[in-house]
Formats: structure tokens, C-alpha cells, sequence
């Protein structure tokens, strides 16, 4: 066997860890690991500071090169890792290769090492279907959302039509990726309840339920098209809104109604036409209890 530095007596030298330090000074990416059987616990004997940086592993599905790819790891601070020493015995050049979720029957104390300085990681979950839950529960590193508890109640919303989530995932069917400001993303395929949730953190959700329903939630919107837009509805279209509607239209506006046109109108109605207007019909019947006003430059009624 050649022997070279990355070998200790044959063997390959890798190690399990924590990081401590995610705020890599040239920004690509690195992160300071404190490793069981390198290090000790002893913050006096070795600072955070004084832990080598270490190179985070990609996948192959991303390039890491030039910005192109995933950019940047998911890392925070007091998550479990497991690398090797590219350097061997020196173990002064730690490559990461992966994470280890865990749990935990007390959250790690900050005055030693293996944990996170600033006692954010790890978080308790609160499991929504119990008020039984074990320390062991609710610091189990899996989402909530994966393990099957639905942390997002949303029922059916009579006022507005929105409908109840489709939320029934079973583990380990349903795939979540959580940042650490509260974005989410689920890609569920529990049996008879797949979906594709997508939420902001500020709770502007889109969801795609098991029969193919889209459900979008969301503050202000702006929808701009360079170019056409194409809208067919094979059902029936719905619109409410309960503040004002402005339409400015630069061109023509032709409406084609195959069957009957009707129009409650609870104030006034004022019509300002600019050039001539034609109107055609078997029998036109005027009703109005008030004043009825058309300003126009002529009006031809046939």
C-alpha cells in the first residue's frame, strides 16, 4: 500500500465533529470544526478561534465553481459533521463530507466546546400533536413537518374560499428543507397525500395538493408579462375583491359573452366616451330610480 500523509497506520483518518464557527472571512464557504479525539472540550485549552478551517464538501450536482451551484452550504453552528484530515496525522486540514442528525437529552452547554457559542442550536421543536413530549422528542433533529407533525395549521377559510392544507404526511415520506430564518420547502410523497408546499417565512405560501389544486396565499403581488399572456379557464372564474379595481387598458378592449350579460351596480354609473357609441339590441330597457347622465360627442342607439 503507498503510505503518504492522509493515512495513519493504514488507516483512513477521518473524524466526527461540531462546528463552532460558520463566518468564514473569505467567504467560500469554510467552517471551524472541533473533532472528538483531536480536540478537547476545554474552551481555555483551545478556542474556537484556534480550530483549523475546514473545507465543506459539495455534491456532484453542484458545480462550486465561478458561483455556478449551490452557494452556500446549509451549515450553522453546532451541527454534527463527519470528514477527514486531508493532511492525515498533521489534522490541520479538515474536509467536511457530510452532516449527522441527532438528538439530544439536554441542550449542549455553552461553556464547553462541541457546541454552539450562542445557544441558538440546537432548537427546541414543539410537537403540536402532543403535550407529552420527552426531552428526546423535542430535540429531535428531524423537522417536525417530516416526522409528521404539522406545525402550520391552516383549516378552511369561509371567507375567502382558501382551502384547508392537504397536510397528512407520514415518515419518512416527505422531504422538508428548512432555513434558519423559517423558509420551507416540502416535497411530500406520502401515499394519497402528496403535495408541494413552498413558504416564506412571512407566511406567502403556494401549495400543491394531492389532486393537482393550487392554493397560493400571499401579501401584495405584482405580475408583470413582457411579452402575451394567455389565460383559459375551463371552468367557472370567480373574482372578489373588496377594495377598489383600476383597469387602464392602452388598446382596444373587446369582450365576446356568448350567453347573458349582468350587472348589479349599487351606485352611480358615469360614462365618459370620447368618440361615438353604438349600441345594438332586439329590445333595450332602461330602469333607474335616479338621475341617468351619458356625456358623449354622439350617441346612436339602434
Amino acid at each position: 500500500m503507498l503510505e503518504n500523509d492522509m493515512f495513519i497506520g493504514g488507516q483512513f483518518a477521518w473524524f466526527t465533529g461540531v462546528v463552532e464557527d460558520i463566518n468564514d472571512p473569505e467567504m467560500i464557504g469554510r467552517v471551524k470544526v472541533r473533532c472528538f479525539g483531536y480536540h478537547t472540550e476545554d474552551l481555555a485549552q483551545i478556542k474556537t478561534e484556534a480550530l483549523p478551517w475546514a473545507t465543506v464538501m459539495g455534491p456532484t450536482s453542484s458545480a462550486n465553481i465561478s458561483g455556478i451551484g449551490t452557494t452556500t452550504h446549509g451549515l450553522v453552528n453546532g451541527t454534527w459533521v463527519i470528514g477527514f484530515f486531508r493532511d492525515g496525522a498533521s489534522a490541520q486540514d479538515p474536509i467536511i463530507m457530510g452532516t449527522i442528525a441527532s438528538t439530544y437529552a439536554e441542550k449542549p452547554s455553552a461553556d464547553k466546546g462541541f457546541s454552539d457559542s450562542s445557544e441558538t442550536y440546537p432548537k427546541l421543536q414543539h410537537d403540536t400533536d402532543s403535550e407529552e413530549n420527552t426531552l428526546e422528542e423535542v430535540y429531535n433533529d428531524t423537522n417536525l413537518l417530516a416526522r409528521g407533525t404539522n406545525t402550520i395549521i391552516r383549516t378552511t377559510d369561509f371567507t375567502t374560499g382558501e382551502p384547508a392544507t392537504a397536510y397528512a404526511a407520514e415518515y419518512p415520506n416527505n422531504k422538508v428543507t428548512q432555513t434558519t430564518s423559517g423558509h420551507i420547502i416540502e416535497i411530500d410523497d406520502t401515499p394519497g397525500a402528496e403535495r408541494i408546499n413552498v413558504r416564506h417565512m412571512s407566511g406567502t405560501f403556494v401549495e400543491i395538493h394531492p389532486n393537482g389544486d393550487v392554493v397560493q396565499n400571499n401579501n401584495n403581488r405584482y405580475h408583470i408579462t413582457a411579452g402575451n399572456d394567455n389565460v383559459h379557464i375551463t371552468g367557472t372564474c370567480n373574482l372578489t375583491i373588496d377594495n377598489d379595481c383600476n383597469t387602464t387598458i392602452g388598446g382596444d378592449w373587446n369582450i365576446n359573452v356568448t350567453g347573458d350579460k349582468i350587472e348589479t351596480i349599487g351606485g352611480d354609473v358615469v360614462e365618459d366616451v370620447g368618440g361615438s357609441q353604438t349600441t345594438s339590441a332586439s329590445g333595450v330597457t332602461v330602469n333607474g330610480g335616479g338621475s341617468i347622465d351619458m356625456n358623449a360627442g354622439r350617441i346612436d342607439l339602434n
